[in-house]
């Protein structure tokens, strides 16, 4: 217990109670909660991208045996350890992501134009940070969420403040920092990002619509696109005809266009319609703020108050109920892998409420739903919620190759980069992940795709480790191997290969097996048979090992 913070120590023996307690049958609790170990799995794996430690496991597995109290104050300490961490920020990165979708592998023109020798991989990588960089400085600064559209700056490394036309802090150490734009644009977060609008582009007479729908469903979790609108046949005669006029006469056309509109007005400073070439589109142009005349015909605005400029559109945007309620639904989809409908929105209040009373802070929305009965359940004890709730959740790409990183040392790299993380080569995909543009949801479904990408991950993970482990003349101790040697087998030291394999388990899926369990003869039989046919202990302990990895432990969590 030695390695755990004095902070979590403390909270146990002062016996804090958490906001939802564990709970036992005589509570009317609306489920049914894992145990110790799958409580502490889940918020590890939701937090930092990886397994507890067995140390952590066995610490709240103590706990609880001490009473609800006891466990539920080391799970909450552990909380607030690990939502302090780095890796926190990066899996807020990808919950996130998810709405915003702007990793996407797009270079809008050749990075040699501006005189950068980088390749498009990397280039594209750099042009999606911009966004999520300052989701990253907001929430390590613990800001709030609203400054995603209020900041007075843009993100850059020198790589892209030279890339967008961004000036770069003096006394920058070459990372990410706070940069401005130099063509005349205001600033306000997200909405005067050079990599929003040209992730988001619109030309000719979309008339920035595309734009203003964008905002709406990254920031008000409402797309224009999914209303249901009902349009004669007389309508679209003339919608293909004269579409302005239509929009502007049909009262169809206006349920939508009357707030859509005076929200696109707003952009047309990055309105580039007839630039020349990749780098012009690229340019906020002032002299074109007022285009909107020419176009739509309405004001700038947002939902009835005029708005004089971006500034004062990200205030008004940041201040609408529906900005707040969607970032907690954005983390606590995320988070629940529960997709939101009428009847979730009661179990969302003490979120909001806690999103709310503490300025939109981002740790502090994350702490309430992870500290709910509802996120830690193992099932439902009401029917509805049960056919909502996902009692087990699916480790998403990035999550994957976390958990078997942190387990066998070994990541899956192609070319340099990560091949769960980095989507260049489809990996990431077929996994059941996103590519930000033509794959844009999730998959919580495992697919033929998802066993097949776990079975590669894991043949090449666990061979690795047997390589490594199984040398004689290796520097360093086993990395899984530590009960057995490359002169074992099943014959001379039948109890090695016992230990061994019961380790594995305990190892890659943070669970013991039990006493009766047969996976240690069974798998002791699959090293006999490759063996036999390979006459190599290295190549028999990786068909092991990869078993084990493939274990749907390591994906369900």
């Amino acid at each position: 217990m030695r390695n755990l913070t004095y902070g979590i120590a403390a909270a146990i023996l002062s016996g804090l109670t958490l906001g939802g307690c564990a709970q036992d049958e005589e509570t009317d609790s609306r489920v049914q909660v894992l145990d110790a170990r799958g409580q502490l799995i889940r918020l590890s794996v939701d937090l930092r991208g990886r397994h507890p430690s067995e140390e952590e496991l066995r610490f709240v597995e103590d706990a609880a045996e001490l009473g609800d109290e006891r466990f539920n104050a080391a799970y909450e300490a552990y909380a607030d350890r690990w939502l302090g961490e780095g890796a926190f920020v990066d899996r807020m990165v990808e919950v996130f992501d998810q709405r915003f979708l702007m990793q996407t592998g797009e270079v809008y023109f050749d990075p040699g134009e501006v005189g950068l020798d980088i390749d498009d991989r990397v280039m594209a990588e750099m042009i999606a940070n911009e966004p999520l960089q300052l989701l990253r400085y907001t929430i390590d600064n613990d800001l709030p969420y609203s400054y995603m559209v209020t900041a007075d700056h843009s993100m850059a490394n020198p790589e892209i403040a030279l890339y967008w036309g961004m000036e770069y802090p003096e006394d920058g150490q070459g990372g990410w920092e706070p940069a401005t734009y130099v063509d005349g644009r205001p600033h306000a977060g997200m909405l005067t990002m050079t990599t929003t609008w040209q992730r988001y582009p619109s030309m000719g007479g979309n008339a920035n619509r595309h734009r203003a729908n964008a905002i709406s469903k990254m920031f008000l979790c409402d797309d224009y696109l999914a209303r249901p609108i009902v349009l004669n046949r007389a309508a679209v005669d003339q919608l293909t005809i004269d579409p302005e006029n239509a929009i502007q006469g049909n009262q169809s056309c206006q349920s939508c266009h009357s707030t859509l509109d005076p929200m696109a007005s707003n952009f047309y400073g990055f309105f580039n319609y007839d630039a020349e070439d990749g780098i012009d589109q690229t340019m906020y142009r002032p002299e074109n703020e007022e285009e909107w005349r020419d176009y739509s015909g309405k004001e700038p605005g947002y939902y009835g108050t005029p708005t004089a400029n971006i500034p004062e559109f990200a205030q008004a945007l940041a201040e609408d109920a529906r900005f707040t309620q969607c970032a907690v639904r954005t983390v606590w989809e995320g988070l629940t892998q529960r997709t939101l409908v009428d009847e979730d929105w009661e179990e969302l209040a003490p979120h909001r409420d806690a999103f709310e009373s503490n300025n939109m802070n981002v740790r502090e929305l994350v702490r309430s739903i992870v500290l709910s009965d509802e996120y830690r359940a193992d099932k439902a004890l009401e029917p509805g919620l049960q056919e909502r709730l996902a009692g087990r959740k699916v480790a998403s790409p990035s999550q994957l190759a976390g958990i078997i990183s942190d387990v066998t040392g070994y990541s899956w790299f192609f070319d340099g980069r990560d091949g769960l993380v980095d989507n260049a080569e489809g990996i990431a995909v077929l996994a059941g992940g996103t590519d930000g543009q033509y794959v844009t949801t999730r998959s919580y479904i495992p697919s033929v795709g998802t066993a097949f990408v776990m079975e590669r991950y894991a043949q090449a993970a666990a061979f690795n480790v047997a390589e490594y482990d199984l040398d004689p003349n290796r520097e360093g101790s086993a990395q899984l191997l530590f009960f057995v040697t490359v002169e074992d087998t099943p014959d001379n030291n039948p109890e090695a290969f016992e230990e061994q394999i019961r380790y594995l388990f305990l190892a890659t899926t943070g669970r013991p097996l039990p006493e009766d369990a047969t996976e240690p003869q069974e798998l002791t039989d699959l090293w006999r048979y490759v063996h036999s046919v390979e006459a190599s202990p290295v190549v028999a302990w990786s068909a092991v090992l990869s078993a084990v990895l493939r274990d749907p432990a390591v994906l369900f969590y």
